[in-house]
């Protein structure tokens, strides 16, 4: 009996202690549980948070990394093994990898234009030259491949001395497609190592290298016989003139060639010369009986027409496109500005009766007229701005032929000009002493006569157009850039 009650003693004992700890357990549980809720609540927040940025750095385009990377990471920093459906909650963002913004603005077209050109048949050299454009203005420094850069050459380079030039003559430009009969044309792309020729009813485009030069494009414009052609400001276009009241605009990045019918407002039958503005906005056709045609560069369209006392010889734009100067059959030059259409200056062209060409540099610190005669005048822009009768600094009497084309380099250093009546008349001017230099053009006799000319962007080249259809291209050794 003693020995019973004992033992139920005990078990009732036990059976209390086990009942106490279970209450103890039961009174933690729910701290705990709550303790897990708030945790998880926390990390969840935390969670959204980090996918919520992730999406807002995707469509503002912050970030270049995947966004499903980015919300992947988010997801391995938690530690709860336990939550599943990760993917699905990317898909319930709407997070897609094509990167799409959520509006539409201007540098949407940019990348509408990138998605043409990737399908459509763009050059390589078109194609690099865009890409580098881009990458310029997001500081990218991956044009220095294509331009060679090498920085500012006015800083890096020393005065160009007078006397010699150190000038080497290259390949042909034109080497692999030489043209039958006169080049009428050469000029360098704005921002590519390209040179385009003109001779005839042919365009050739040709990538620089000094050596081989190969051609990109030619285009054939049959019973079109091209008397000017010039690449658009941006470089995107070829616009070509002849002797009809018509021309063409090439879209060397589409391929196509556009045919512009005659201009509304302009009677000339006609328009074979032409200019275009720095700045890109316009197109000056020179017309007859004094007229000078502006254009739009953008829409083709007559904007207005300036009129002289004489018959127009030629015109070129200031280099901030504010300002027009044209000269005449009469030796008169006009200054126009370009925003009001109004004659702001004239003044007699000493000593000419009749001019041919008009230059001015690009810092607008000279301007140049050639003659007749031959004759080269030189002034000094600020002073003949000044003067209705100003005296040039420097009168050339190296050409004793009609002077065809005067221009000048990038620096102002240098001034080219040519006479295509006769062999070699070609002289390059060094401009702060005003002389000639003496060992150009060498002694060779397949210079012949000379066309036209053109310096590269930054002057590294002089390439010269002759009348048996060569584009003759010399490397001016002072200038490191092309």
């Amino acid at each position: 009996m003693l020995r019973r009650a004992v033992r139920r003693k005990d078990e009732t004992s036990g059976t209390k202690r086990e009942g106490t700890e279970d209450a103890g357990e039961d009174t933690e549980g729910p701290k705990k549980v709550l303790r897990t809720f708030q945790d998880k609540k926390t990390w969840k927040a935390a969670r959204k948070a980090k996918e919520e940025s992730a999406l807002e750095e995707l469509v503002l385009g912050r970030r270049q990394e995947e966004p499903t990377d980015r919300l992947q990471d988010a997801e391995h920093q938690s530690e709860d093994p336990s939550e599943e459906g990760s993917d699905d909650d990317v898909d319930s963002l709407g997070v897609v990898d094509t990167r799409e913004a959520a509006w539409v603005d201007d540098d949407d077209d940019d990348d509408d234009r990138t998605r043409v050109e990737k399908t459509s048949d763009v050059p390589s050299w078109a194609q690099t030259s865009q890409g580098r454009k881009r990458q310029h203005e997001s500081d990218d420094d991956s044009d220095e491949e294509l331009l060679q850069h090498t920085g500012d050459l006015l800083a890096e380079s020393s005065a160009l001395p007078r006397g010699n030039i150190n000038i080497k003559r290259c390949s042909d430009v034109n080497k692999t497609y030489p043209h039958q009969g006169p080049v009428r044309r050469v000029e360098f792309h704005p921002s590519a190592q390209v040179c385009l020729t003109a001779a005839q009813d042919v365009l050739g485009l040709f990538q620089v290298d000094g050596r081989n030069n190969p051609k990109i494009q030619t285009l054939h414009l049959e019973k079109f016989p091209v008397r000017t052609a010039h690449f658009s400001t941006c470089g995107r276009e070829v616009i070509l003139a002849s002797t009809f009241k018509w021309f063409f605009v090439y879209d060397m990045i589409a391929g196509k060639v556009i045919k512009i019918p005659k201009i509304r407002g302009v009677d000339d039958t006609s328009l074979s010369r032409f200019e275009v503005s720095p700045d890109g906005r316009f197109l000056l056709f020179l017309g007859k009986n004094g007229f000078l045609h502006l254009l739009s560069a953008k829409t083709k369209e007559c904007v207005s027409s300036l009129k002289m006392n004489s018959d127009v010889s030629a015109g070129t734009f200031s280099k901030d496109s504010r300002h027009l100067y044209s000269v005449g059959d009469d030796g008169e030059v006009y200054v126009w500005d370009v925003g009001t259409r109004d004659c702001i200056h004239k003044f007699v062209d000493e000593g000419c009766t009749h001019a041919t060409t008009i230059a001015l540099s690009h810092n607008s610190k000279y301007l140049a007229t050639g003659s007749q005669s031959g004759v080269v005048n030189i002034y000094d822009t600020q002073r003949a701005l000044t003067s209705s009768y100003p005296t040039p600094l420097k009168a050339l009497l190296n050409l004793t032929t009609p002077v065809t084309q005067t221009t000048f380099n990038h620096t102002g250093e240098v001034m080219a000009m040519c006479s295509n009546e006769v062999f070699k008349a070609a002289r390059l001017v060094h401009l702060p002493t005003l002389s000639v230099f003496s060992n150009f053009p060498e002694a060779d006799s397949t210079v012949k006569r000379v066309q036209c000319l053109d310096f590269s962007p930054h002057s590294g080249y002089l390439a010269m157009g002759n009348n048996q259809g060569r584009a003759m291209l010399y490397r001016i050794k002072h200038y490191k850039d092309f």
